[in-house]
């Protein structure tokens, strides 16, 4: 109950400051599944939340969690808190696991941290890891934000083709996650070039910086 009312403030909010759109829904897969996106912005988890049907479950830092408050309201968003210095993952491992397996939708950033538009960063293998224990598909999704405007800012949610872990038997987990990010990059350099929102056909054109 929370949740959706947390949701639903959360999307009215959203769409007041950004223009939202999606493309590619009809490649959502049925059953569970992991959302892999790229990461720019503290906003990211709310857009992705808002804008797809069922609740998400995201691994989210666990620096987030101290506030009592914070904690609270982060864990009425299903977050799930990692501790990325320490090392130790068994306890939000286990947990992502057990969300997935009750066939639930889990999503997170391979990047593992947020980065500025046009950084690349090695991604984390968790979500290869993730995907090969559980049996099910990753679902690259690309979040492109587009150029700065005098409202609201466009952001554009691109979901690309379920990638099944069982078609690279052959393939590290840090290999797989590599290519999860890769399919994102191109679903994000795809997209600005449709949108022209690519740097060689607006070079000098200021991109919002989330």
């Amino acid at each position: 109950m929370v949740y959706w009312l947390l949701k639903s403030i959360g999307i009215m909010v959203s769409h007041c400051l950004y223009k939202i759109n999606m493309i590619g829904q009809e490649r959502i897969p049925k059953g569970s599944f992991i959302i892999a996106a790229n990461h720019h912005s503290i906003v990211d988890p709310i857009i992705i939340s808002g804008m797809f049907k069922q609740p998400i479950h995201f691994l989210a830092k666990s620096e987030l969690f101290i506030h009592p408050f914070a904690n609270w309201f982060l864990r009425r968003l299903h977050a799930i808190p990692i501790d990325r210095k320490s090392g130790i993952v068994i306890r939000p491992v286990r947990h992502s696991l057990k969300v997935i397996e009750r066939g639930e939708w889990f999503g997170i950033f391979p990047e593992g941290k947020r980065c500025k538009i046009g950084e690349t960063v090695r991604p984390k293998k968790g979500v290869a890891f993730l995907s090969r224990k559980s049996s099910v598909p990753i679902l690259p999704v690309a979040i492109v934000w587009g150029n700065k405007t005098l409202w609201r800012a466009p952001v554009t949610i691109v979901i690309g083709k379920p990638i099944n872990p069982g078609h690279f038997p052959n393939t590290s987990n840090h290999a797989l996650a590599q290519l999860v990010m890769d399919q994102i990059k191109d679903l994000a350099d795809k997209e600005g070039q449709r949108a022209g929102n690519s740097s060689e056909n607006n070079e000098g054109a200021p991109r919002y910086e989330p």
